[in-house]
């Protein structure tokens, strides 16, 4: 399943961070508030159960998302560390896990994975927050690896934008996922990169890296 965010609030974030001229400090902060928005929006879909509460007054009529509780936030390092602190405001009780993972600057763009630290799995609902999906093979090696360290009740991404060619490669592999975005760009450049995109969020929120 595929879901474009397209709230007015979400969509205007997006078109601050995109502008090339934003700073690092405006820039962080605009992938934090996508963040929290997008967590909004997909706990809108949790299963919900009434409850009643007492007031000072007397009873009022509620409910509990009990999902909350189950959830497995994954960050791929390094670009990701903004959009899941903004998701940590929604899910507080979320358990959080770890990934480190570089793609190959030529083509075809071949994924590695350095560094994995996830808890228990088994029966959550996984959250993997990566804010580009470009060519799909670094988050297509994630889930992948995802999928040997327990067996989710659901696995869930949250890209900030996505090409379609990623997209495509994700269902192609994992036909089971959610893919919840805020925008679906149509091209990717020889680089790899999505075009028109908003450039490389690591180097946006952190500065280039000198190794």
């Amino acid at each position: 399943m595929l879901k474009v965010v397209d709230h007015a609030v979400v969509q205007k974030n997006l078109t601050r961070i995109r502008d090339k001229n934003i700073d690092r400090v405006h820039f962080r902060e605009g992938i934090i508030e996508i963040g929290r928005l997008m967590g909004y929006k997909y706990a809108n879909t949790l299963e919900k159960k009434p409850v009643t509460v007492d007031t000072p007054l007397g009873t009022a009529e509620g409910i509990e998302i009990d999902a909350m509780k189950n959830i497995v936030v994954v960050s791929i390092l390094r670009a990701a560390i903004p959009l899941v602190e903004g998701i940590s405001h929604v899910f507080k009780e979320a358990e959080y896990g770890v990934i480190g993972a570089w793609r190959s600057e030529e083509p075809p763009f071949n994924a590695k994975i350095e560094y994995i630290k996830l808890p228990d799995l088994k029966n959550k609902i996984i959250i993997v927050a990566d804010p580009m999906l470009a060519t799909g093979h670094t988050l297509n090696a994630i889930l992948s690896e995802i999928k040997k360290k327990g067996t989710p009740k659901k696995i869930v991404i949250f890209n900030v934008i996505s090409a379609e060619h990623g997209i495509e490669k994700i269902f192609k592999n994992h036909p089971e996922v959610e893919i919840y975005t805020c925008s679906v760009d149509e091209k990717l450049n020889k680089d790899g990169y999505i075009v028109p995109g908003l450039g490389d969020v690591g180097d946006l929120c952190f500065g280039k890296p000198c190794l």
